[in-house]
């Protein structure tokens, strides 16, 4: 193989490892919900809109005892349930995997409308390259 091929055969496979760098997905991001006293008690944002590997946690703004518990009509599914969280109090994460849509409501305050959503995008679809591309693509050139 001349010199100027290898070139453009190791051009080429730069710029398919540039493509690849590229196109990895962003990183999780992390989300804070903040109770507050509003209207006898209140999630803000209330609707929350996320995607698939993100997480959020909830943060106490009141001196009164909330939670955040997944499920409709003030009753739990089960999918997440923060417990009890003081005055200041931040709850731990929760990561949403899965693409859909996630009612939740404080169990003290659920019959004042205290109640939150999350809604979560389906994760994007990215193209990689791989090893065995870049080595076939080196090959076809020899």
């Amino acid at each position: 193989m001349r010199l100027s091929d290898r070139v453009v055969v190791l051009l080429g496979i730069v710029a398919a490892l540039a493509v690849t760098l590229a196109a990895v997905p962003a990183s999780a991001v992390d989300f804070t919900v903040n109770m507050t006293n509003t209207g006898g008690g209140a999630f803000s944002p209330k609707n929350l809109v996320i995607n698939a590997g993100d997480r959020v946690r909830w943060r106490n703004q009141t001196t009164l005892q909330h939670t955040s518990t997944s499920g409709t009509d003030c009753g739990e599914d089960l999918i997440w349930d923060t417990g009890f969280l003081n005055a200041g109090v931040f709850s731990a994460y929760v990561t949403f995997n899965v693409a859909g849509f996630y009612p939740y409501f404080c169990v003290v305050h659920c019959f004042s409308g205290m109640t939150g959503t999350i809604a979560v995008n389906p994760p994007v679809a990215v193209a990689t390259t791989t090893w065995g591309a870049i080595k076939a693509l080196y090959a076809a050139t020899e």
